[in-house]
């Protein structure tokens, strides 16, 4: 994996940055491996009958890496400032994060103090997964003097209240923590953790079968054999997460804007032969489009199936028999050799309906910029929850008023799907809830709008002897997000 961005949490973005800021930084409230909220900097806390207003009783006696003791005013001092970076969006359902936000308020008016160990947070409506936001990294607590004193380079010198303190960072190669004793859990088993940095997978492989990692990925290609290998198949860990690699359409440009073409590629394509073939069957096939690690999952989610005959008819339906008249199609990918192997197969499988596939790659930067603007008809794009709630993937990939980079890059606008989600955004959390989404989802699936080729799987080596790391639905390798505090070494 590459050097982490930024080891701010009100600038990350990415997972290699996210690995090293969680074990520096605690959040009021953390995911457990089952992803349920559970008590961090927050000893408890309350919501209102309502289900708007939020109340946090703090620790006493939580110190940061400095000495100081953590206050409130460090929790309202730090969601502002957050709001301010890289996330707003885990911010801006607070009263008064938008006033904030535009520069016409000096501090979030919804963020209140009642006393130096209380936080009270008013939202704007109902939102069910509120407590799986402010367990998101931007929600992170830092020191609001050593943020001020450090400026921009708090970004390479953080300062938390973490089970790990930051030691020292030598670019493109290792960053060093070491345990801090004076954290509000008890000092961690292991007294030092290194991040090694290795941007090529086939490198960390070698190093992990040399014995210098204790962990690593396992590198494309290499699933079906390190399972079968007598030294490491007792090492492999494979487990899914909250993700799923998909196609999409723009629906707002033809040929694409006719369901019944969308509806021919579906039932043209085969994912069972990226699952079992390319991907050695170390990921899921996509049934639906939430992943089955996702709460609210639903097993009898239906998307359309293989029936090239129907894709046939379809076409000829449309108005072109056999592909004839339809000319070539763009189909757009993000450079990898993975994408580039999957995008061959699509356009093999299309050819056999008479649809030929013009493939078309570029790297990441330029390939979301064009799927951003509108100006991809048919493209791949994957969907990793940054918190684990059904809305994260269907509201904003789907409702129209996320039409472009906000995340409907379908640019799909369907009024009563709108109102399903609306509804569902603001309901209490529980079973009825996720009914609303299962029902969403389904009307996506029937418009043909995405289709769903596979659920992502992390997929590690780990070994022997590292006890206590969690495999949660959150955290990937390379860069594990579980909390390295529970982890020790029984050599």
């Amino acid at each position: 994996n590459s050097d982490p961005p930024t080891l701010d949490p009100a600038q990350a973005t990415d997972t290699t940055s996210s690995a090293v800021i969680r074990q520096i930084f605690d959040t009021l409230v953390e995911l457990d491996a089952t992803l349920k909220p559970v008590p961090a900097l927050a000893l408890r806390w309350s919501v209102s009958k309502e289900q708007t207003v939020y109340t946090f009783a703090l620790r006493r006696g939580v110190s940061f890496h400095h000495g100081r003791e953590m206050r409130a005013a460090d929790v309202k001092f730090s969601f502002e400032r957050a709001a301010r970076g890289k996330r707003p969006w885990v911010f801006e359902k607070i009263v008064g994060a938008k006033a904030f936000l535009r520069g016409q308020a000096s501090e979030i008016s919804g963020i209140r103090l009642p006393d130096d160990l209380t936080v009270e947070i008013t939202l704007e409506r109902p939102f069910a997964p509120f407590l799986s936001l402010i367990a998101y990294d931007a929600a992170s607590i830092v020191p609001r003097e050593e943020a001020g004193r450090l400026g921009v380079e708090f970004a390479s010198r953080p300062v938390g209240t973490g089970a790990f303190r930051f030691v020292s960072w030598r670019r493109d190669d290792q960053v060093v923590l070491e345990a801090f004793g004076g954290h509000f859990r008890g000092a961690p088993y292991l007294d030092r953790v290194v991040f090694r940095i290795i941007p090529a997978e086939i490198t960390r492989f070698h190093e992990y079968k040399t014995g210098h990692l204790e962990w690593s990925d396992i590198p494309t290609g290499h699933c079906r054999a390190v399972q079968q290998d007598a030294a490491l198949k007792g090492e492999v860990a494979i487990w899914p997460i909250l993700g799923t690699h998909a196609v999409r359409f723009n629906v707002e440009l033809p040929p694409f804007s006719d369901r019944r073409l969308r509806l021919a590629v579906a039932h043209a394509i085969v994912p069972q032969t990226i699952v079992g073939g390319l991907l050695e069957g170390c990921v899921t096939e996509g049934k639906g489009i939430l992943p089955p690690a996702m709460p609210g999952f639903n097993p009898a989610v239906a998307g359309p199936r293989v029936d090239r005959a129907g894709a046939r008819r379809l076409l000829t339906e449309a108005g072109f028999p056999g592909g004839r008249g339809l000319g070539p199609v763009t189909f757009h990918y993000n450079t990898s050799d993975l994408n580039q192997r999957i995008a061959e197969l699509l356009q093999s499988q299309l050819k056999e309906i008479g649809i030929i596939l013009e493939l078309r790659r570029l790297d990441w930067a330029a390939h979301i910029k064009l799927v951003d603007e509108g100006r991809a008809p048919f493209f791949r794009q994957g969907w990793i929850a940054d918190y684990p709630d059904p809305e994260n993937f269907l509201t904003v990939l789907f409702h129209s008023r996320n039409v472009g980079a906000a995340g409907n890059t379908s640019r799909y606008r369907n009024p009563a799907l709108d109102r399903i989600l609306d509804e569902a955004d603001g309901m209490a959390p529980g079973p009825t809830r996720f009914r609303r989404y299962q029902e969403a989802e389904q009307v996506v699936l029937d418009d043909a709008v995405w289709i769903s080729l596979y659920h992502y799987t992390s997929r590690a080596l780990i070994k022997p002897y590292v006890k206590g790391l969690e495999r949660s639905p959150l955290s990937s390798a390379p860069e594990f997000l579980a909390p390295l505090r529970k982890v020790w070494l029984d050599k």
